[in-house]
Formats: structure tokens, sequence, C-alpha cells
């Protein structure tokens, strides 16, 4: 790899990841630039990871069921109420599919038309 720099003139200059930490004359215009040493991301702790993350949610929380979306069913659930997604049949392969789709996930037909939904 290599690491850009730009000398006190503008001039943009890529120098070999060995300079690092050495200041040099810029090819272009001879002023001296410092190679700056590249910077070490400082190690995360999986504690640190999951304080971010925050607690894990509660999958027995009713508030949380109530915001499902199951798209391989097509069902989509807000609030009480279900809604079932449109479904048409494929010519090809006569499998269920949903209605928004215009090519068969199973035989890769071209559908372009809404049908039997």
């Amino acid at each position: 790899m290599s690491i850009e720099v730009k000398c006190p003139n503008g001039h943009r200059l890529k120098v070999k990841d060995s300079m690092a930490g050495i200041t040099g004359r810029c090819p272009l215009c001879k002023s001296l630039v410092s190679v700056p040493k590249p910077v070490q991301p400082k190690a995360i702790s999986e504690d640190a990871i999951l304080d971010f993350l925050g607690p894990s949610p509660n999958l027995d929380d009713k508030s949380l069921t109530d915001t499902i979306h199951d798209f391989g069913d097509s069902v989509i659930m807000r609030g009480s109420a279900i809604h079932h997604t449109p479904r048409k049949t494929c010519v090809k392969c006569n499998r269920d599919i949903p209605a928004l789709i215009h090519i068969c996930p199973h035989c890769h037909t071209y559908l372009p038309e809404l049908t039997n939904y």
C-alpha cells in the first residue's frame, strides 16, 4: 500500500509505507514534507460492543410481535390487523409467488402481468 500526503504547496504525493514517520522533500517543489505514521485502530472489546448495542430484546414482548414482517409466508402484521400480500401463479411452473414479482424465483420465467391474485 501507499500513504497519500500533501506538501505545503498542495501537491499530492503517494509514498511507500516504509516512508512513514520520515520527512523528505517534495519532488515537484522541493518543500519539506513529513509523512505521518499510520494510526493503529484501538481494539474494541466484546463487552464494549455489547454495551453499545444495548440490552437484547425480549422476544416474548407483545409489542415486538405487533410489527412482524414475514414476507416468506406473505403475512404482514401491523398492530392487530393481518394483511395478506397478493399472490399469483407462475404460468410455467404453476407455483404460488408474490404478485409484485415479475420473474419467478423458481423457474426464472418472466411474468409481465398480475394474474391469479
